[in-house]
């Protein structure tokens, strides 16, 4: 029996993934893959993690080359796709009574300004979501204007982030317009996160998501099982049998945790989530490659590519 892996793989330089790379213990490759989609990976893997414990290298050279400023702003999106910063304040032991009724007017009132930034940003990014439409051919999709040069990685992920933003305004308004300042209360108690923008996620729903995501990932590596009867054809990754579909599903957050808690797995659902998500991946490879390469990631965005391909960043 094969206990299995999968991860989506790219290489230092950018290079083009081989969209579901299929790994087993030992990163040794099915018959099916060449051994250079697993070198990309761990080419990946050591480039993301080096990178990130080094002050002063790849992810964060001197701010004086003009040439990395130039090709960071290509293949990193502004900083108003991300959650802006939350400062809470700390409460002291000697705050009871009427201090510490202030103490918690003062975190109201930092989560309610932490709504606001992200909210505006929201739409300053739409503004300049409008203006780049007009850069895309009419019946082009991003990915195609992305590969056709008229986005740059930056300009994609700036359209990709607003565009499911922008989507989940609705819902955050009326959450955020009825609950006021216990929105965050109400969002990690009921587990509303799929009903706010990303870029509202407060540090605290971030950090969640990706402890669960990679916890499920851990179990059905540990629970998942592959053996030569029920691997099929495993060239379609949009039409891969049923366990390996439940094992990519689970590691890659594609359905709610709910489906595995009923034993259902919603086969049509996961293989065209799965499609998309491989063709934007492969995209993004591209753009990786073609405006500067993994080393001029900075290490919010090395976190998100690397978490997107199924890779544990915490």
């Amino acid at each position: 029996m094969i206990r299995s892996r999968y991860r989506f793989g790219l290489d230092a330089s950018g290079l083009q993934s081989s969209k579901a790379l299929l790994l087993y213990d030992g990163y040794k490759p099915f018959p099916f893959l060449a051994p250079a989609h697993y070198a990309r990976l761990r080419r990946f893997e050591s480039s993301i993690s080096n990178g990130a414990q080094r002050s002063g290298t790849a992810l964060t050279p001197k701010a004086k080359d003009s040439t990395y400023v130039q090709t960071t702003a290509k293949v990193n999106p502004p900083a108003s796709t991300l959650p802006p910063s939350l400062a809470l304040p700390e409460r002291q032991a000697e705050e009871t009574g009427i201090r510490a009724l202030k103490f918690y007017y003062r975190t109201a009132k930092a989560y309610v300004t932490f709504y606001k930034t992200g909210v505006k940003a929201i739409y300053q990014n739409y503004k300049t979501l409008r203006h780049l439409r007009t850069r895309i051919p009419p019946g082009r999709s991003a990915e195609q204007a992305l590969r056709d040069g008229q986005l740059s990685r930056a300009e994609y992920h700036l359209v990709r982030r607003t565009r499911s933003d922008v989507s989940r305004i609705p819902l955050f308004g009326l959450v955020l317009v009825i609950c006021g300042e216990f929105t965050p209360l109400v969002v990690l108690f009921l587990g509303l996160d799929a009903a706010v923008p990303r870029i509202c996620h407060i540090p605290r729903q971030v950090e969640g998501a990706r402890k669960r995501l990679e916890e499920a990932r851990r179990k059905s590596f540990r629970e998942g099982t592959i053996t030569g009867k029920n691997t099929g054809d495993l060239s379609d990754v949009t039409n891969l049998p049923k366990p390996i579909l439940a094992h990519v599903a689970n590691s890659l957050g594609l359905v709610s945790g709910l489906w595995n808690t009923i034993g259902i797995t919603p086969r049509p659902l996961i293989s065209w989530r799965l499609g998309r998500v491989v063709d934007w991946i492969d995209a993004d490879d591209f753009a990786i490659g073609r405006d500067g390469g993994v080393k001029h990631l900075n290490e919010e965005e090395s976190k998100l590519a690397a978490e997107a391909r199924g890779i544990d960043v915490l």
